[in-house]
Parts: C-alpha cells; sequence; structure tokens
C-alpha cells in the first residue's frame, strides 16, 4: 500500500524504484568503506629492527677484530690471495727430502743400457755417445759430449747430475809409433794431420813434446788443447 502510495505520489514505475534503492545502496556502501577503512594508520614501530640491525654490526665486528688478532698472532700474510701463499716454506719441517739418491755413472765405463735410463737419453744418444766415447779413447771432460751431433744441445749441468768422468781412463796415442790408421781413426787427427807427423818422423825422428808438435803441425792451440789428453811421446 505504501509502494502503491509513493509510486501515485512521485509516478516512479517499479524498475526505477529499485534502481534508486540499489544506487543508494551503493552511496551506503562507500561512505562506510571509507568512514572504516580509510582512516590514518598508526606508523608502525621499527625500534626492535633498528636494534636487531645494531646487534648483527656489533657481532660482525667482533668477528672481525678476532680474526685479524689470530692473522697477527701466526705472523701469515693473508692479504694475497691463496693460491700464492707459501704451502711449503723453507724452514717447514714438512719439506719432503727425494726418495733415493742419484746414483753417477761413470762416462768411460757405463754402457749403452746404463745410459738409456737417463733423463734426455734414448737408444740412439746412448749410443751415439758410446760410439763417440770408444773413438776417442775415453772423456776428459763432460763437456765433450757436446761434440756429439745428436748431443750438440745437451746442457752440461744435466751432463754432472747423471755422470762423471775419470780422466785417468783415457786411452793415449803415442805420437812416435802409432800408425796411420791408429791416428786418422781418432776424431782429432783428420789425415793431413796425419801426414804430416808421419812426414816429419821419417825425416826427423821422434817428436819430443807437445811444443815441438804444434811447430811441426801448426795446429791451432784449441786443437792442440784438446790433443793433450790423447797423445804421449
Amino acid at each position: 500500500m505504501y509502494f502503491c502510495t509513493m509510486k501515485w505520489n512521485m509516478n516512479f514505475t517499479r524498475g526505477e524504484w529499485v534502481a534508486a534503492l540499489a544506487l543508494l545502496a551503493l552511496m551506503l556502501a562507500g561512505y562506510l568503506f571509507y568512514a572504516l577503512y580509510d582512516r590514518p594508520r598508526p606508523a608502525k614501530d621499527m625500534t626492535a629492527y633498528v636494534a636487531q640491525f645494531e646487534e648483527f654490526n656489533r657481532c660482525q665486528a667482533l668477528l672481525r677484530d678476532s680474526v685479524e688478532a689470530a692473522r697477527a698472532r701466526r705472523g701469515h700474510d693473508y692479504s694475497r690471495p691463496w693460491s700464492t701463499r707459501d704451502t711449503n716454506p723453507k724452514n717447514s719441517r714438512s719439506v719432503k727430502k727425494p726418495m733415493y739418491d742419484i746414483v753417477k755413472l761413470d762416462l768411460n765405463r757405463c754402457d749403452t743400457g746404463d745410459i738409456v735410463v737417463v733423463p734426455l737419453f734414448g737408444s740412439k744418444r746412448a749410443a751415439r755417445l758410446v760410439e763417440y766415447r770408444d773413438k776417442l779413447g775415453g772423456f776428459y771432460s763432460l763437456a765433450q759430449v757436446r761434440e756429439v751431433y745428436v748431443l750438440q744441445d745437451m746442457d752440461i749441468s744435466h751432463m754432472e747430475k747423471y755422470f762423471y768422468v775419470n780422466s785417468g781412463d783415457v786411452r793415449k796415442i803415442n805420437i812416435n809409433t802409432a800408425t796411420y790408421k791408429e791416428m786418422v781413426s781418432h776424431p782429432y787427427f783428420d789425415a793431413y794431420l796425419t801426414k804430416t807427423i808421419l812426414h816429419y818422423r821419417e825425416q826427423h825422428g821422434a817428436i819430443h813434446s807437445l811444443e815441438e808438435l804444434q811447430q811441426v803441425t801448426h795446429a791451432y792451440p784449441e786443437l792442440m788443447e784438446k790433443l793433450r789428453h790423447y797423445v804421449v811421446f
């Protein structure tokens, strides 16, 4: 009866009334939302968080100070990268000793089987070394090894590590009795030098010293220094 009276008084249809009531409900809901949820919220209390952050920083500082103190007591330099530290200092008791001592070979007595086990020597180098040694009649110096073609680049310090020379084992040539074949087969005697010595022996007799041999052959000083270890008169 009430709605009928309002419809007659306001001249609204039923649909228009429903729309008006819906609009009123939305306005009421908006007002309630604004009144209940759009109020200023109180600021959060950050005191607890600040206290936790300060405590964390304090613990980190204490830990850093304790680490630096420990490093100072031990006397190590930790400022370098770990890969550059001395893992085995000279004064350390953990320095490893060689498992075995190197037994040096007598270069004038060893054979190819002994030589091939030496680093940087194979069967070819060992064979050439023994062959040249036999032609010489023995080595008087380790430096002579470099006269072998395949050993010209050999480091003498490497030879000294594995070999030694007993110059008393060198086989000598008697200049006054040796034949052409005996002399010319020696690496330090070529055909011209040998023929000069033999010709002098036939014309003048025996040669008595290195000085006389040098005057007869006119050999250069470096060759005479080598021959000194291989000739007798």
